[in-house]
């Protein structure tokens, strides 16, 4: 930088780019989709109609659970919203039944997402209290941005010869995703987030230039941070560590204490009366007892080695890019391994800047401590971070975010601390760069997707898909009332291996509007028909994959819903698979479906081919025209009657309507017993065959009553199911059986002595 006045403008540029994503994060997030949000809210609305706090155990009703929280942000919040009437424009709490909690990354991300149920058009309502929460979440953003200024005094107080440092630790918190998430929603973090950075700031004031008065302003910043979350109380023992080391600089003890006792009566005239307060109704100044009342994340057990590794692996995801009221929604995993290795790297280098750094040549030893207190706070709030996660299961990043002013300051400071190279600056300016990038992606790719699907007409939806026009009818009103209506679908890929995914599009038009949210749901089953086969998949949500409830769809307008759908392990393959497609009411009991006209309610759609194919047979039995060879067979006499095993390979293309006639003949070539059928029961039908796969399957030949003595044979050959027609049939000589029967096994059957 050159002059101050250039500084300026970049901090302001900056500020307004943070501002700037803030809001986009808040128009793209549904109210009450961040963590905790709704119970953040209701704190603030219950103080603001009842002009008092909620007490646990109290006799106030539905208290929120964040009612054991300090409470700087809500009565901050309240002060700004008293003036709305919040009876108005109620904000809805009704839950998403569908809601999927667990990460994923797109395109799972973009379905069930949302905790509670929305009405779409919220984003265009700033009346009531809908107006209440968007003013709660403002006060989150400018709190988020006095943290993000506090973090640029910071940098300059102890890195005074490099401004450019300055502005890029201003950068790189401005465009951190997760961060500008936090300070985005209704929340108390942001705040502890700015105390924490303001008390960071009061310590190495006095560590530059010990005095009485530094050291007041040291212990009323520490209050005010306490004050905004109970966790910046870490700030207390740092403090007390950095007093120690820096007493020597004092003339004598009575200074020394006299800034001491200063300090701690800061802490007490801010925060001393809640403390007391909270140690008369909780016997607990901080209240954790009483909050851990109010939760049911409690760990049953101490965690394990590996819950530890989850426990680190979650917290580093959660602390980059997560969003949603779960933190569910994240980003793609290369995208945490470059998050890895730049964490990896920093770490490196700051071992090598503290290597370097020779305290002895310093002409003042006391210029070192200052570098050393933001890396203080952050080794104290990992350590409470491991304390709160031994009593908990709690294992998100944002957890960690007091310490993110002295976690960039850290970063700053390994790569462009004095001395420095190109590629070290070069480094910290490639990933000020990709992370600029990502907070874009993080509204456009992320957020917005996840929460907002289009509408469509039907001139919009997609040209390929499978065309189906099935109509369902309402449960309510006149008995065959068209509700909605499934246009048709696609569902990718045709071939599948157990266990993979199954990727759908189903697009719906409602035909008139509806009293109810319905729900969608698709399931998966092996074979042709699901009463006969085993369900291996299912997703079940709201329309426009849980962001357009029923009762919110205008009629006439189209929804396409995208779903992956995961496959369990089958009981046997190769199967064909099945997309049953029904409507039903999740409020009733029995889970009605809605009548439907048209469609047998399935539709075969893929198949998981022989998982593994035979090696290639030197040798066949019988060929079969239009292209099936008999590889093998094994024939089993049993109690209950005769298993035939059967291995064909397709040569070629197949008809679709194939079945395989069984028939035990007697020495005379009457028929006695057979098992005709589709293959594999009907799981694997020869239209889905393939040239060149093997296919293996059982068939039985039950007979109610024990053969008599003497001698049979047992046949197999195929037919047309529609004509009853025979395929033609030869040997490996050429030469065709009779009755295009192929003869597999003559049984003898003894008299019993």
């Amino acid at each position: 930088m050159r002059t101050r006045r250039e500084e300026r403008i970049l901090l302001v540029v900056l500020s307004l780019c943070f501002l700037g994503l803030s809001f986009a994060y808040q128009l793209a997030t549904p109210l009450g989709e961040a963590p905790d949000e709704l119970s953040h809210f209701r704190v603030i609305t219950y103080l603001v109609r009842h002009r008092t706090w909620p007490v646990v155990g109290g006799p106030g009703a539905d208290v929120p659970h964040e009612s054991t929280q300090f409470p700087l942000y809500y009565v901050l919040a309240a002060i700004a919203m008293g003036w709305i009437r919040l009876d108005e424009q109620i904000v809805w709490e009704e839950l998403n039944p569908h809601h999927v909690g667990a990460p994923a990354p797109p395109p799972e991300a973009w379905a069930n997402r949302n905790l509670i149920v929305h009405d779409p058009r919220e984003i265009w309502n700033w009346k009531g209290e809908i107006l209440a929460f968007r003013i709660a979440r403002l006060i989150s953003s400018l709190t988020g941005l006095t943290a993000i200024l506090l973090v640029y005094r910071l940098i300059r107080r102890v890195l005074p010869r490099r401004p450019a440092a300055a502005m890029i630790g201003v950068a790189l918190m401005a465009f951190h995703p997760r961060w500008i998430a936090l300070a985005s929603s209704v929340s108390n973090d942001a705040l502890a987030v700015a105390g924490a950075a303001l008390a960071l700031n009061a310590i190495v004031d006095y560590v530059l230039g010990p005095s009485w008065k530094r050291a007041g302003w040291s212990g009323l910043a520490m209050g005010a941070a306490l004050m905004a979350k109970a966790s910046n109380i870490g700030l207390i023992p740092l403090w007390l560590l950095v007093w120690m080391a820096s007493a020597r600089s004092r003339p004598s003890w009575r200074a020394r204490g006299g800034e001491l006792a200063l300090s701690l009566l800061g802490v007490a005239l801010i925060s001393g009366g809640w403390l007391g307060w909270n140690y008369l109704l909780y016997q607990d100044p901080l209240a954790f007892r009483a909050h851990l009342s109010m939760i049911h994340w409690h760990r049953p057990q101490p965690p394990s080695g590996s819950d530890w590794i989850a426990i680190a692996l979650r917290a580093r995801e959660t602390a980059f890019l997560s969003f949603g009221a779960t933190e569910g929604i994240i980003a793609e995993q290369w995208i945490y391994g470059i998050w890895d290795l730049f964490l990896l790297l920093t770490g490196v280098q700051a071992l090598r800047r503290v290597w370097r750094f020779h305290f002895s040549r310093l002409p003042d030893r006391s210029r070192a401590l200052p570098p050393l207190i933001p890396a203080l706070w952050l080794g104290i709030v990992i350590l409470e971070f491991i304390s709160w996660n031994l009593r908990v299961e709690a294992p998100t990043g944002r957890l960690l975010f007091i310490a993110l002013p002295a976690f960039w300051w850290v970063v700053v400071w390994a790569w462009e601390g004095s001395p420095s190279t190109a590629w070290e600056r070069g480094v910290l300016r490639a990933w000020l760069v990709f992370t600029m990038t990502l907070s874009v992606l993080g509204f456009s790719r992320y957020l917005w997707p996840a929460f907002h699907q289009p509408l469509r007409t039907r001139e919009e939806i997609p040209a390929d898909l499978e065309r189906l026009d099935w109509v369902f009818e309402d449960l309510e009103g006149p008995p065959g009332e068209p509700l909605v209506r499934l246009i048709g679908f696609r569902a990718t890929p045709r071939r599948l291996k157990p266990g993979q995914a199954v990727q759908l599009i189903a697009c719906w038009e409602l035909l008139r509007p509806a009293s109810r949210n319905y729900s969608f749901t698709y399931q998966i089953w092996s074979g042709p028909d699901p009463a006969r086969g085993e369900r291996l998949g299912q997703v079940d949500s709201y329309p426009g994959m849980g962001s357009w409830p029923m009762r919110f769809w205008p009629s006439g307008r189209v929804i396409c819903d995208i779903h992956r759908v995961p496959l369990a392990m089958p009981r046997d393959a190769p199967t064909l698979l099945s997309l049953l497609v029904g409507v039903y009411d999740r409020s009733r009991a029995d889970l009605r479906p809605l009548p439907r006209r048209g469609g047998d309610g399935w539709i075969p759609f893929a198949k998981i081919p022989p998982s593994s194919p035979m090696s290639e047979h030197g040798s066949w039995d019988a060929r079969f025209e239009p292209g099936i060879l008999l590889l093998a067979h094994h024939v089993q006499v049993l109690d209950q009657g005769i298993r035939v095993r059967l291995t064909w390979k397709a040569t070629a293309p197949l008809p679709s309507d194939l079945h395989v006639f069984l028939h035990l003949l007697d020495a005379e070539g009457r028929w006695l017993a057979g098992g005709d059928g589709p293959p594999r029961g009907g799981a694997y039908p020869t239209g889905w065959w393939e040239p060149g796969e093997v296919v293996e399957e059982e068939r039985w030949i039950e007979w109610k009553h024990p053969l008599p003595p003497g001698v049979y044979s047992v046949h197999t050959g195929w037919y047309h199911l529609k004509t009853g027609e025979r395929l033609p049939v030869v040997d490996p000589t050429g030469r065709p059986f009779p009755g295009f029967s192929v003869p597999l096994e003559e049984l003898r059957i003894h008299p019993v002595p």
